[in-house]
């Protein structure tokens, strides 16, 4: 069993495959609401474990945090539902090879937190809930738009410091959601 971090396109994959077990509207995960919801769990999961639950960094582009990889993975996709998982390709041979399941009960636990606290929400809210005020993109945004950053990442750092903020505003919204009351990450 491999340990975190995991392929961020694996995980996108683990959580879409959840989603189509628990999620009466698992056809409608697009592009956008797939990059907030991997988002979400990996704020989930860097809150609870303390260690990312992804490879690489998340960027701050102008709809919320993105995985660079997983963007890459699913951009065929543009608006609409993701029907089809992510692959590996090899680098030499072009050859595809289905990517390793992470087996990860906290990854599990984290993933279908945020399918049941936020997975019903359409994209835009999702997009909402991310640019969060002072919240970890937020604040990346803020830096980038003033010159005082030179790159888009989201630092783990800032993510632990700041993640809470972007559920408060969906824990508040959230109050007669048939989920319950809990949303990820908890502090």
């Amino acid at each position: 069993m491999s340990q975190a971090p995991y392929d961020p396109r694996a995980v996108a994959n683990k959580l879409l495959d959840m989603a189509a077990l628990v999620m009466e509207k698992q056809a409608t995960i697009t592009p956008l609401a797939l990059q907030k919801l991997l988002y979400f769990v990996h704020a989930r999961y860097l809150a609870t474990t303390g260690k990312p639950a992804v490879k690489g960094a998340f960027e701050a582009w102008q709809y919320g945090p993105v995985h660079p990889t997983v963007y890459k993975a699913f951009s065929d996709f543009g608006k609409n539902p993701i029907t089809s998982r992510a692959k590996a390709q090899n680098l030499l041979t072009g050859e595809e090879r289905e990517l390793a399941t992470p087996e990860d009960w906290q990854l599990n636990r984290a993933i279908m937190s945020v399918l049941l606290n936020v997975g019903h929400l359409p994209a835009g809210r999702l997009v909402d809930l991310s640019h969060a005020e002072n919240g970890p993109w937020h604040f990346i945004w803020e830096k980038v738009r003033k010159g005082e950053a030179v790159t888009r990442q989201i630092p783990d750092e800032v993510t632990q410091q700041r993640g809470s903020r972007m559920f408060m505003i969906a824990h508040h919204e959230q109050s007669d959601s048939p989920y319950g009351e809990e949303v990820p990450p908890q502090h």
